[in-house]
């Protein structure tokens, strides 16, 4: 959660509006607040550090920054809550006693109170409560020996430093959490918590790696590994979207769903004649060859993914197949020697599905990725990686990975014949344009909403219910559908709504309208093995359109952020 975004060039330019965008772009990961710090002078003599924030989204930052000076450094951030209160104060960027140094942070410094202890002792004391304020402050009392800074910080986390007597960014990184540098043809550099953000000219990347410092001047980056200098090498970059665009849609999280059927269609192409896949498939069927269970791990909507993928494993392979929420697989949990892993998430960040990468890896069991963005460090620690091809999600509520997810587990272990294929890719459109009539509002908004559905129709009800609880806030509880007489059925009257997935609901169905409840159903239109997939896409629709009834912007849900990058 949270966003970096920063630039450094030779020369004085509108960095301020380079950080803005970027930082507009990085919103999906935090926007309860903002804030950018530039350095006011070129003339290192004159130099200082001006520091804006505001509460709100980028918006109610840029408002501050109408008429922006040209400056040759700035660092910004934007804010998803975890230390301390929303408030201007206790948002990035964070200053030194002395206001001489400013920092940018995303992640958790673990031992902040030790810390405070430590600059206590050195008549230091801080402003806020935020565990950022730590780090300018020790930078300051480590003067030249800023690259041993992970000897005083305990945690997972990246931070962007610049002092007001140095024309440098200064980065670091411990743990898991991503950090990026980006250069173009202009001789302009930046640093961000994810390429999104890059500008689309950039063409170079490098990726940081745990316990890296760097140093970026005006003309030459240096880096060290646990103090000592190391070389990082420049990597192609190619940025073939907008992440900005909407292509017409109010919102990301209508733009998303309408873009389902595309995804499907570029995984069914790009999964049947890609040799890269098919050599990445093969490896993935002779892991298979010795195992004796499969475990497949995720958070929220990719811990539905799971579900499904268990239900379709263990039919079609004939293995003992297990889904996991990721913070709940522990070095306790009893794991076969025979066993393979397989992660799935969309940013490649996900913290809980790290740690859960963490057990895997001490019990030396082999970890396949489905993952949405290739250069993450999901994808990067695992021996296989899967790309889910869903190009930028923006919106918080995830809706197209959870499909991709689903039909690339499914190419996995089965062959679709190219009718099945071509018949679900049409399916799908009509769903899509159907979804409304499939699904429509209520005329009144429900107290409460039940989702059931039995075996891989129960794991859609889950995903479906969270969608609504995301982004609008209401009651709404995915459940298997013979379930409900053993207990919710008492909370059923005739102000509760339920969607019924799958044709084989009756019984529950019965029960709730004999209790005054309302029952739309969600039917299978065709007996084509993939059709379920597309099936939530009515929901994603009702949820979004139930949003925006309530007068909830869906792309930006209270209390939650896209990338899920702190525990």
């Amino acid at each position: 959660m949270c966003g970096i975004f920063g630039c450094i060039s030779q020369q004085s330019q509108n960095l301020i509006e380079n950080t803005l965008q970027g930082l507009k772009i990085l919103e999906y990961r935090g926007y309860d607040s903002a804030g950018i710090a530039y350095h006011t002078d070129n003339n290192l003599q004159n130099n200082s550090i001006k520091v804006i924030k505001s509460v709100g989204d980028i918006s109610q930052l840029a408002q501050k920054l109408k008429n922006p000076p040209k400056t040759n450094i700035c660092i910004g951030h934007t804010r998803w809550a975890t230390n301390g209160t929303v408030t201007k104060e206790n948002s990035h960027p964070h200053l030194s006693f002395n206001d001489e140094i400013a920092v940018v942070h995303n992640g958790i410094i673990e031992n902040y109170q030790s810390c405070c202890d430590f600059l206590a002792m050195n008549n230091i004391s801080l402003r806020t409560p935020v565990d950022t304020e730590v780090i300018p402050n020790i930078l300051y009392l480590l003067h030249h020996n800023k690259h041993n800074i992970h000897n005083y910080l305990q945690g997972q986390y990246v931070f962007c430093a610049t002092g007001n007597s140095e024309t440098e960014l200064f980065l670091a990184k411990k743990g898991n959490l991503p950090l990026y540098i980006g250069r173009n043809n202009e001789q302009t550099i930046f640093i961000t918590s994810d390429t999104l953000a890059l500008p689309s000219n950039t063409t170079e990347i490098i990726i940081l790696e745990d316990l890296d410092t760097c140093e970026i001047t005006n003309n030459e980056i240096k880096f060290y590994n646990q103090s000592k200098p190391v070389t990082r090498k420049w990597q192609p970059f190619y940025q073939s979207f907008i992440a900005t665009d909407k292509n017409g849609f109010s919102t990301y999280m209508e733009k998303e769903i309408n873009e389902i059927p595309a995804v499907l269609q570029a995984i069914l192409t790009k999964y049947h004649t890609d040799k890269n896949i098919t050599s990445l498939r093969k490896q993935f069927h002779d892991l298979l060859k010795d195992v004796n269970c499969i475990h497949i791990c995720g958070c929220g909507t990719s811990y539905h993914a799971a579900l499904i993928l268990a239900k379709i494993f263990e039919r079609d392979l004939r293995i003992r197949t297990i889904a996991h929420i990721s913070s709940e697989l522990s070095p306790q949990t009893i794991l076969s020697e025979k066993s393979i892993g397989i992660v799935i998430s969309q940013s490649g960040e996900t913290a809980d599905t790290l740690v859960c990468m963490d057990v895997l890896q001490q019990k030396q069991i082999p970890i396949i990725a489905f993952c949405n963005v290739t250069t993450s460090t999901i994808a990067k620690r695992s021996q296989i990686t899967f790309p889910l091809l869903c190009g930028p999600e923006i919106a918080v509520a995830s809706t197209k990975v959870f499909c991709a997810a689903v039909l690339v587990g499914c190419l996995l272990v089965k062959n679709y014949t190219q009718n099945t294929q071509a018949e679900f890719l049409k399916t799908t459109h009509q769903i899509l344009q159907n979804a409304r009539q499939i699904l429509p509002q209520p005329v009144s908004r429900p107290d409460k909403i039940f989702i059931i559905g039995k075996d891989i129709f129960y794991a859609l009800a889950l995903e479906a219910a969270l969608k609504i609880k995301e982004v609008t806030y209401l009651h709404c509880e995915g459940y298997p559908a013979n379930e409900l007489k053993h207990g919710p059925l008492s909370m059923v009257d005739n102000n509760t709504l339920a969607i019924a997935f799958g044709n084989d609901t009756d019984n529950a169905k019965a029960e709730i309208e004999a209790r005054g409840g309302k029952v739309i159903t969600i039917t299978n239109h065709t007996n084509n093995p993939l059709e379920f997939i597309s099936q939530i896409i009515p929901a994603q629709t009702f949820a979004l359109d139930l949003a925006h009834s309530l007068n909830i912007n869906p792309d930006k849900p209270r209390n939650l952020a896209k990338s899920v990058t702190v525990l």
